[in-house]
């Protein structure tokens, strides 16, 4: 029931959100029309979920904490997660996806209790594995740097 009402509340929210995008000139469609199909798909869904669990008889479960949340420093590691996801977005538009990415990727891998020797080894790579991905195999462009600039 409560993956239903949360389809349901996703559903609302890329409706509302789909009704300020542009229509084509002449056409009684345009970039609007996916995503309302997407939502009402998902809005039938969510409320077959919710009539199912209706039906079975379920309750909405009460909220607990997951058993990795009783473990030492694992609330401090989400925070930590959540405080890098945020330092990204605020620093690699100035400094640049491959030093952003590798000091954050180490950040974490060393909060996550990686060795150093590693972390730093693998932050790298998987930097720039994940920077080379991004240009060259999807041609998406990630915020550039005068740092390692032979990869571009």
């Amino acid at each position: 029931m409560l993956l239903g009402l949360l389809l349901v509340a996703a559903a609302i929210g890329i409706w509302i959100s789909a009704q300020n995008f542009s229509r084509l000139p002449n056409q009684s469609y345009g970039s609007e029309t996916m995503p309302l199909a997407l939502s009402g798909v998902a809005l039938l869904l969510g409320l077959f979920m919710i009539v199912r669990s209706v039906i079975a008889g379920a309750a909405i479960p009460r909220a607990t904490l997951p058993a990795w949340a009783e473990t030492p420093g694992a609330l401090v590691a989400l925070l930590v997660t959540l405080a890098l996801i945020v330092g990204y977005i605020v620093l690699a538009g100035r400094i640049g996806f491959v030093p952003v990415a590798i000091a954050l990727v180490l950040i974490l891998m060393l909060v996550m209790q990686v060795r150093w020797y590693l972390a730093l080894p693998l932050a790298i790579v998987a930097t720039i594995v994940v920077q080379q991905a991004f240009a060259r195999l999807l041609l998406v462009p990630l915020p550039r740097s005068g740092f390692l600039s032979f990869l571009w």
